[in-house]
């Protein structure tokens, strides 16, 4: 055996190819190696690629469809009479803690409650995302370590954790002290809710107040009033006044605007010598000599 069969058959021992060792072993010279097993020298894994190629590969499983939305459904559809209301809400989040007791699917259920909220009219009530985030098991996605603290412990839960926060922020709602202690039990204080937690109680407390000229969270529905605070927001001096005078048409008027209907027509004067519409215009309208506007 030459010293290149040797070295041939050392490599060949040490890769596992059986054609080339047949071939050192007979004595053949080199040449007459197969072109195949000579192939594979350079090009092994093209070649277990090749042959990998040649089995099938079992089909996919055909994928099911997620029944738990479906399943988390039916607990916002057993209000009575079809009421959405604060109570059916909570009924809805009462019986999903009481037959689900290991907390299967709690983060698909949280997720499809912040979609309801808006529909039953709880969007701004704290006291229910609290009973949210009550949801989540305690003890369970605290970090251990300070390695599961550096690559985010239980990712999904804690995205879901965000997003309540997120929407009471959306809201305007400003977390308490039982929104922390649920934090802190669920994640711990070094996770990401706590660090949004903080965030909101930072920067809600600075800017809480920051608009002098605040609007009710509720608009009302008459025109008269809608008018009034639009007309608040317009005069800078907090205390001038907004009269509001009821007028009658004259018989022969084809108008048809109702004669009871109220009408405001002057933004009262102040000290600033602001004069007021003459209560004898010949229709209503609004007029402010200061802002130079007529209407």
């Amino acid at each position: 055996m030459s010293w290149a069969q040797a070295v041939l058959l050392a490599r060949s021992l040490s890769r596992g190819w059986g054609g080339i060792c047949s071939t050192a072993l007979t004595g053949a010279p080199f040449s007459q190696v197969p072109l195949q097993a000579a192939h594979g020298l350079h090009c092994s894994t093209a070649m277990h690629t090749f042959d990998s190629s040649l089995v099938p590969h079992p089909p996919k499983p055909p994928r099911r469809p997620i029944k738990a939305l479906a399943l988390h459904e039916e607990l916002f559809r057993k209000a009575p009479d079809g009421t959405r209301e604060k109570a059916s809400f909570v009924q809805a989040i009462q019986d999903f803690a009481q037959y689900n007791v290991h907390k299967r699917g709690h983060v698909d259920f949280i997720y499809l409650a912040l979609r309801k909220m808006r529909e039953y009219g709880v969007e701004r009530d704290l006291a229910v995302y609290n009973l949210l985030l009550d949801i989540f098991p305690k003890e369970v996605f605290r970090p251990r370590s300070i390695f599961q603290t550096i690559f985010y412990h239980y990712p999904r839960q804690q995205e879901c954790g965000i997003a309540v926060l997120e929407q009471m922020e959306n809201h305007g709602v400003m977390p308490n002290k039982e929104t922390e202690f649920l934090l802190i039990q669920i994640f711990g204080r070094k996770s990401y809710p706590m660090l949004k937690y903080v965030r909101m109680k930072l920067w809600f407390t600075r800017f809480r107040n920051i608009n002098p000229f605040p609007l009710p969270r509720d608009l009302p529905q008459d025109p008269v009033d809608l008018a009034r605070l639009a007309l608040r927001h317009m005069e800078p001096d907090l205390s001038a006044r907004v009269t509001v005078y009821q007028m009658s048409l004259p018989e022969d008027s084809k108008d048809a605007v109702d004669p009871t209907e109220p009408h405001i027509v002057e933004s009262g004067g102040d000290s600033r010598g602001v004069e007021p519409l003459l209560p004898d215009a010949a229709r209503p309208g609004l007029r402010e000599e200061r802002l130079g506007l007529q209407v």
